[in-house]
């Protein structure tokens, strides 16, 4: 595959082959003549008109054949698993000038003629053209295109009136004779690394073929905190219920990606009374040793992945959690004014989430003074904000923070399953 320069490369070429074909020819009754690759609006016309054959690419367009080839070209998580490649069809505009009369009409046919005779770039003159001692674009080399894998290939295409009139209208150029032609096709590719899979050297086990599964994949339908099916997020501490098909709890965990983490985390599941749900339980911060630094505040993507000792590990697609952040409020109570409150937030909120931290004081978004971090992972992170005292009137105000656009949970339930302004959430102002 060729690199960036591949589009340049072509023009240079073709420059190449059509100031080639006039060496060795006769052509003093002309007069001096020059080959450009410059846009016909730039080029002087009238009586000072020179002798010159311009060629001007005036579109790109992409190739039918390989524009689906290789894909997709990214994993589920983002990760590029191959260099799918560019692929384009270069149109260009070949135009004769001259000073004299029919000097325009002479080069045209010299040019012509001389693509009729070269139908394609072969790699020889590629290199030839692209390579020492002069190359085109200095230590940026181009010579990577004369080893695409699809020759090059340069057809004349016979525009009608009204498509010549159009294009030069478009171009505000004066027009002369001009015959259009495309050079098919342009491979581009990236640079960038990409995963490869190794190569196989056997097949299973002592070379015995893959293994089968009787069973289908399974598939996950949702997965929300077990207390209610009202609550949109989970928390760190929460139990889960995954809900779906073929879903098994033998030789089974959840594995959980979350965009902003290094590596995934995985939680073990246990069977429920129905064949269609599994339970899960989130590790809670300041019991479960790691979880409020290993858990991250946000979107997660889960999978239900089986592995069993003697079968290839298989898993379902995934589907989107929010784990939302718990948060301890102080002061609960306050006299009316201006108010300074701090705020506890599990698990730890990384870096680079600051900056889209929001605090909703009742109906009110605020804007963070502070946040801060302790060295120590199994510390919260704590959060300064200041609530204006044209806002902190008389009256009861749910918290709620928002991280990477989860918010956290102001609201429990009672006993009938009926919801409220969690307590130590609200702020009362009195």
């Amino acid at each position: 595959m060729s690199n960036a320069l591949a589009i340049a490369a072509v023009t240079a070429t073709l420059k190449d082959l059509i100031s080639d074909s006039l060496l060795g020819l006769d052509l003093s009754s002309i007069g001096s003549i020059t080959v450009t690759a410059t846009p016909p609006d730039r080029i002087t016309t009238g009586q000072t008109e020179p002798n010159q054959l311009n060629l001007f690419l005036y579109q790109v367009t992409p190739n039918s054949g390989w524009r689906n080839q290789t894909l997709p070209t990214r994993d589920g998580s983002g990760q590029r698993l191959r260099n799918a490649p560019l692929a384009l069809d270069l149109h260009y505009l070949l135009t004769a000038y001259g000073a004299q009369d029919l000097n325009a009409e002479a080069l045209l046919g010299l040019a012509m003629l001389a693509l009729h005779d070269t139908p394609g770039l072969d790699r020889a003159r590629l290199r030839n053209a692209l390579g020492p001692p002069n190359p085109p674009f200095g230590d940026f080399s181009a010579l990577n295109l004369a080893d695409q894998i699809e020759s090059l290939k340069i057809t004349p295409q016979y525009l009608g009136g009204e498509e010549l009139s159009k294009l030069w209208t478009a171009m505000q150029a004066r027009y002369r004779p001009s015959m259009a032609y495309q050079v098919s096709v342009v491979l581009m590719e990236t640079e960038a690394a990409a995963r490869a899979a190794p190569p196989v050297l056997k097949r299973g086990a002592d070379d015995r073929g893959p293994a089968a599964r009787a069973a289908g994949a399974p598939r996950l339908e949702s997965i929300r905190p077990a207390a209610s099916e009202l609550l949109r997020a989970a928390r760190l501490g929460d139990a889960l219920r995954i809900e779906g098909r073929n879903l098994q709890a033998a030789d089974a965990e959840l594995v959980f990606e979350h965009p902003r983490a290094t590596a995934a985390r995985t939680l073990p599941v246990a069977a429920t009374a129905s064949a269609l749900a599994l339970d899960a339980q989130l590790p809670a911060a300041g019991v479960d040793a790691g979880a409020m630094a290993d858990w991250i505040a946000g979107f997660y993507a889960v999978r239900l992945r089986l592995a069993s000792a003697d079968q290839p590990a298989i898993a379902s697609a995934p589907i989107a959690m929010m784990l939302a952040p718990r948060v301890e409020v102080s002061p609960l109570n306050a006299a009316p004014g201006a108010l300074a409150l701090t705020l506890r937030c599990s698990p730890r909120l990384l870096p680079e989430q600051h900056a889209g931290v929001r605090v909703r004081f009742g109906g009110d978004e605020l804007l963070a003074d502070s946040i801060q971090t302790p060295a120590d992972p199994e510390q919260p992170t704590t959060i300064e904000v200041t609530v204006p005292a044209a806002l902190a009137v008389a009256g009861r105000y749910p918290v709620i923070v928002r991280v990477d656009g989860v918010e956290s949970i102001a609201a429990v339930a009672d006993d009938q399953g009926v919801f409220g302004f969690d307590p130590q959430q609200t702020v009362v102002i009195a």
